[in-house]
């Protein structure tokens, strides 16, 4: 079967994933015990964690607009607003100058304070830095960041950089450090760590409630930190609610003033009016319709200026959020007496815009308290447009009805007297200013009682108290949370190596990167340590015609020399000559070799064997014989093919010989010494005389011999190693045999170990021919009984 495609590449079964975790067992384990341990030692070295909690009450959030200038500017935002003050640097910055936040213990890690210190105080001035104290029984000292070095007697504490400090004592009883390490940041600094060890939660989405929590490895510092942020806050917001009062009296008595100086105005001219033209009663004085006319006349002129008025106030409402407007100039206006509603908002606005201009003096736009601010100005004059749109449509709509109907009484209203219709207008601007004047004075009262008074509009439920049990089951988190991910790591890093790993793993692997036909699947043999060390009792021990004749890996062979008979062009004239090479080297083409030459041998054949790696010769070792004469001798001229052959005889049970050519003597060009002519024409010779003709060579990937003499054969043999041969060196000696023209009739696979296949397939080993009739086990592993000269070591004939 051929895969010709990456899409017809068989999936990794679960049996080639065991074999794939199997190869990579080291790297796995060796991953995971290093996270195990890293995992045991992180876990150890934690300290018990302690978690102090409270909980605020805070202000509802009013469902409805106030129509009152003093609830708007006391009303309360949000709960999601004060949460974030809760969080702010302000409020944290107020915690870190409270409790001294900005000196830490170094050294010893994790010891609360009460157990090192009688007094540790900071001023806000204290320099930056670490701090070193030493102690004993009766005094201590106290080296500061710039090097200079301080001592005092227990009892007396120390000033050093606006640090002041009394370590407690050590006792014989209870010994504890000598040295104490301390670090002092900046506020900013303190502060940051304080907000990002704080949590503030909701628990009840419809509940105005806020739980703090603060995790510390001392549980008094928790505790404090938990109680220190919500005093900050509660003190904070008791200032803020003070000054919005104060701004609130203030504007309040300047509107009275303004309101109280116009009613006297109006007052005062009403009785000259009234006193230059001798009027008691103009109402009894005049009749019906002249007063109504009158009346009529100046409703239309109170009309339109409420009109102008509202229409100024609409304008002036669509200025930007963040602009300033000024507010004062309608404070005298009738349509604030008329409309409480605009003249509740008005009067909102005026304090707020007032509020936010003095936050912009210490504060950025960007900062929560002062978008949120700019967010209620925005709908405040979202709201104040609203009204003044439609108090205008009114008016408007009214002027309209009072023109139609003074049109109709023009004639009539013509002998109204003109007295009667200024004295009117001259009363109802006393009327209108002295109602202003008194609904001012009221709120101004209320607002001097409301900042006489403390209202607590958020109050604390639940204190903090000192935790005494430590967070539960974090530590046995971590270490199962620890092992596990160290399991994982251990298997990725596993599944990594192997998906980087390109060599070949299994048959279908072989066929798929050469589009060859596999000839033979050689399994594993196993060799004793001894034959492992040298290259040519190794390649010895795997001659297992001779030492296991039985076994699998001799009928694997044996499968090997049928395949090769049948491999010709089509016809079944046999191959004359085979070209045996491997893309890399120690891939078994040399014991592939020489076990195909007594495989054909052992048939009855007339086979030569020719040692053509004149780099690395090692065959003549092998088979026991000199190495001269040998090829290159032969190509030179100072051997003949007589001299240059030995007999090499195949194991007793099969009879019969191969001849061997060894190597020769060391040639300093042996490509262009294979590639001759003399070659072509030994080739020549040798196919006139024998069968077949196997030629040993040296890897593709390291000299160009094997397609020197590739493209002289019939035929090729590509022999790979499983789990050696790299998939692209192997894919790569294909295509040069081919570009060269030599013809690869297939390839064989040799090393197999179905324990190592990375699909999980399971290759038939002949397991029939495992045992002889004796009982005896030949398993190719050089340990057979030795028959037909299992030693390998008998020295050849000359013919």
């Amino acid at each position: 079967m051929q895969y010709r495609n990456g899409d017809e590449v068989p999936a990794i079964s679960l049996r080639g994933l065991g074999a794939a975790l199997r190869r990579q067992a080291v790297w796995i384990l060796v991953t995971t015990l290093l996270g195990v341990g890293l995992t045991t030692y992180v876990v150890l070295r934690q300290r018990p964690v302690y978690e102090a909690r409270a909980t605020l009450r805070m202000p509802e959030q009013q469902n409805t607009q106030p129509t009152d200038v003093l609830a708007a500017l006391s009303g309360p935002s949000t709960v999601e607003t004060e949460m974030e003050i809760l969080r702010s640097r302000t409020v944290a910055e107020g915690v870190v100058d409270s409790l001294g936040l900005r000196v830490s213990i170094v050294e010893p890690r994790g010891v609360p304070r009460d157990t090192l210190f009688g007094s540790l105080h900071i001023s806000p001035t204290a320099q930056s830095g670490t701090y070193v104290i030493q102690r004993d029984s009766t005094a201590f000292s106290v080296t500061s960041p710039n090097g200079q070095t301080s001592g005092s007697p227990y009892g007396m504490p120390l000033d050093v950089g606006g640090l002041q400090l009394e370590p407690l004592p050590l006792s014989p009883g209870q010994p504890g450090p000598t040295e104490i390490t301390l670090a002092v940041v900046p506020t900013s600094a303190a502060a940051e760590a304080v907000r990002g060890g704080l949590r503030v939660t909701r628990p009840q989405a419809n509940a105005g409630i806020v739980a703090l929590a603060y995790q510390s490895t001392d549980p008094v510092l928790a505790m404090r930190v938990v109680n220190g942020v919500a005093q900050s806050y509660i003190d904070q917001r008791g200032a803020t609610q003070k000054e919005t009062y104060s701004a609130a009296v203030d504007f309040l008595k300047t509107q009275v003033t303004a309101i109280g100086d116009q009613l006297k105005v109006a007052e005062d001219s009403l009785e000259r009016y009234r006193r230059a033209h001798g009027l008691v009663d103009p109402v009894a004085q005049a009749s019906d319709q002249v007063q109504r006319s009158a009346d009529l006349h100046v409703r239309r002129e109170e009309l339109q200026q409420q009109s102008s008025a509202l229409w100024n106030l609409l304008q002036r409402a669509k200025q930007p959020a963040e602009s300033v407007a000024d507010w004062t100039v309608f404070a005298g206006s009738p349509v604030l007496a008329q409309n409480q509603a605009i003249g509740n908002i008005v009067g909102q606005l005026t304090t707020l815009e007032i509020e936010r201009s003095r936050m912009l003096t210490q504060r950025t736009t960007a900062e929560s308290q002062v978008a949120g601010l700019t967010h209620v100005i925005a709908g405040l004059r979202g709201n104040l447009t609203q009204l003044t749109r439609a108090a205008l449509q009114g008016a408007e709509d009214e002027i309209s009805s009072l023109n139609e109907t003074l049109d109709r009484s023009d004639a009539r209203l013509a002998a109204v007297p003109e007295v009667q219709l200024q004295f009117t207008r001259l009363s109802r601007a006393v009327t209108l200013n002295n109602d202003l004047f008194d609904l001012l004075s009221k709120r101004l009262k209320e607002s001097q009682i409301s900042e006489a008074s403390e209202v607590a509009s958020v109050g604390l439920v639940d204190n903090a108290v000192i935790p005494t049990t430590p967070l539960g089951g974090r530590r046995l988190f971590n270490l199962l949370f620890g092992v596990a991910l160290s399991f994982l790591c251990g298997g990725l890093v596993g599944l990594a190596r192997e998906s980087a790993d390109t060599r070949v793993r299994s048959r279908e692997e072989l066929v798929r990167l050469t589009e060859l036909p596999l000839l033979a699947s050689i399994p594993r043999i196993v060799l004793h340590n001894g034959a492992r060390k040298d290259l040519a009792r190794s390649i010895e021990a795997r001659l297992v015609l001779r030492h296991a004749p039985k076994s699998p890996a001799s009928e694997a062979y044996r499968a090997l020399r049928t395949n090769v008979a049948f491999a010709g062009n089509g016809t079944k004239q046999p191959l004359k000559t085979i070209v045996v090479t491997s893309p890399e080297p120690m891939d078994g083409k040399t014991t592939t070799a020489v076990n195909l030459a007594g495989t054909l041998a052992e048939q009855g054949l007339r086979v030569v064997l020719v040692e053509a790696d004149q780099r690395r010769p090692v065959l003549h070792k092998v088979l026991g014989v000199e190495r001269t004469p040998g090829l290159s001798d032969l190509l030179i001229g100072t051997a003949s093919i007589e001299q240059a052959l030995r007999l090499i005889p195949v194991p007793e049970h099969a009879g019969g010989t191969f001849a061997f050519i060894p190597a020769g003597h060391s040639a300093p060009n042996p490509a262009e010494l294979l590639g001759s002519p003399a070659m072509h024409e030994l080739l020549a010779t040798l196919g006139e005389r024998f069968d077949t003709v196997v030629i040993d060579t040296p890897p593709l990937c390291v000299v160009t011999d094997a397609a020197v003499l590739g493209s002289q054969a019939d035929g090729v043999l590509m022999v790979a190693r499983m789990g050696a041969t790299h998939g692209d060196a192997l894919h790569r000696s294909v295509e040069e045999m081919r570009g060269l023209g030599a013809r690869v009739v297939g390839t064989v696979l040799t090393d197999v170990n179905q324990r190592e296949d990375r699909y999980g397939y399971r290759y038939g080993y002949y397991q029939y021919y495992e045992e002889d009739g004796d009982g005896h086990s030949h398993n190719g592993n050089g340990n057979g009984n030795g028959r037909g000269n299992g030693n390998g070591r008998k020295r050849g004939k000359r013919v």
